[in-house]
């Protein structure tokens, strides 16, 4: 699906970009916790027990921690 960025009332087709490891997508999406989903960044890559956490995130408004694990 194309998407688009409106510049001056004319929609401009945004160029897609491939990513080659996913490691790539994990910094992404780290470095923009805050402006796309309003978390704090806290730290990756890390265990807790058995499970291996990908991002850890905390949810003010919540006051609680948000994790993605695989």
């Amino acid at each position: 699906m194309q998407l688009f960025q409106i510049n001056k009332n004319v929609l401009v087709p945004i160029q897609r970009d491939s990513f080659k490891l996913e490691q790539e997508i994990h910094s992404l999406i780290e470095q923009n916790l805050d402006s796309v989903f309003g978390l704090e960044f806290v730290t990756s890559e890390f265990a807790v027990g058995q499970f291996r956490l990908d991002t850890l995130a905390f949810d003010s408004e919540a006051n609680a921690f948000v994790h993605d694990f695989l």
